[in-house]
């Protein structure tokens, strides 16, 4: 069981147009102002930062759209996406460290391998699935390295090095999240990440993804925090709650879905497929409160709690139970949602929220 004082709440920074409906509908433009907005909203109510994707199709490169919107808020932070093909690891140490020093403690990264060889191809990525984590392996080694040795030497399989340096270096160094279903995903994480992190599932399966990564820790000889990336859906009853997720998926028609299902199907993601079976079953409810209609028509997670304050608590309290300690949050459009769930919820997790500290690098085990 998690304490109650370790939850760290987070929301999300949606980079891409942002709607009351999926698959359709009128759209909000992810405009700086609105990007700032949904941080200062998120501040307010009293998450700690807010996650943002990097994929093809949204409208903004999560990088330059962060730092533009940290540069305008203050308050809660951004967990910032990065996919370690893009970028030469040497180069990105340094623009870490440089953000962590522009907005002290407002900064972390959420690592992406890369789910969909045919989005990875867009960018010239063509490595496999085993591949690519191998080489964010030895992307986090070598930026983790650079973040606490003074002269870095490096020459591996991906990446080479000669006598780089870095200052100044961040301190503590950047949290790092990362997650994945996959046996590489886990074992990688177990060695180098701070915080893992798994997509909503049922109870069970989200216990099961954690056992096995318990086992992967004790091989590498560290601990990490456990963090939940789910949608929410809640409204003062119940019954409106569940009105408010059959009108979100309202508008996700036959061919909305069968296009969906038909990208969605080039993907490698032993987790996304996972997203993918818990959409099409015989019933959306795939357990009580946890409704998979966002997978409908959206990659990535699928899953949302569906119910009034106190049942949306009880849910969160039982992944809590769990081991979880990490909870990112979103809701469409993500504004609305944000301040709905401020209001609703956040006042039974207030005591919590108010005593969570930021996560900093070295509340784990240092790296082996």
């Amino acid at each position: 069981m998690t304490a109650s004082s370790d939850l760290d709440l987070l929301w999300f920074c949606q980079l891409a147009a942002d709607g009351a409906f999926i698959g359709g509908g009128p759209l909000r433009k992810p405009t700086l102002a609105y990007l700032a907005s949904l941080v200062e909203t998120a501040a307010e109510m009293g998450f700690s930062s807010l996650l943002t994707a990097t994929n093809f199709h949204a409208e903004h490169d999560a990088w330059t759209a962060s730092i533009a919107t940290l540069a305008r808020t203050q308050g809660a932070g951004l967990l910032i996406a990065v996919r370690p093909g893009m970028f030469n690891p040497a180069v990105f140490a340094k623009m870490a460290a440089t953000a962590a020093s522009l907005f002290p403690g407002r900064v972390r990264l959420n690592i992406v391998t890369g789910s969909n060889p045919a989005e990875n191809a867009m960018y010239g990525d063509l490595d496999s699935h085993d591949m690519r984590y191998a080489r964010t392996r030895e992307f986090l080694q070598l930026v983790r390295r650079l973040w606490t040795e003074h002269v870095v030497d490096h020459a591996g399989d991906f990446y080479r090095a000669d006598g780089a340096v870095l200052a100044p270096k961040p301190s503590p160094p950047v949290p790092i999240y990362l997650g994945g279903h996959s046996v590489p995903a886990q074992q990688l994480a177990a060695e180098l990440a701070d915080v893992y992190l798994v997509w909503a599932d049922t109870l069970d399966g989200v216990r099961a993804r954690l056992e096995t990564m318990r086992a992967h820790e004790a091989h590498a000889g560290r601990q990490v925090k456990y963090g939940l990336r789910c949608h929410v859906i809640v409204r003062e009853t119940e019954s409106e709650a569940w009105a408010a997720a059959e009108r979100l998926i309202s508008r996700v028609d036959a061919d909305t879905r069968a296009a969906f299902v038909a990208a969605a199907a080039r993907t490698d993601s032993e987790g996304q497929r996972r997203q993918l079976s818990l959409a099409s079953g015989s019933s959306l409810v795939v357990e009580d409160h946890l409704w998979a209609g966002v997978g409908l028509a959206r990659t990535g997670v699928g899953l949302a709690i569906v119910g009034d304050p106190a049942q949306v608590e009880a849910k969160l309290r039982a992944y809590q139970s769990l081991g979880i300690s990490t909870f990112i949050l979103s809701g469409y459009p993500h504004l609305e949602e944000c301040r709905r769930f401020g209001e609703l919820v956040m006042p039974r997790l207030r005591d919590a929220a108010r005593m969570a500290r930021p996560l900093a690098a070295v509340d784990v085990a240092p790296v082996t």
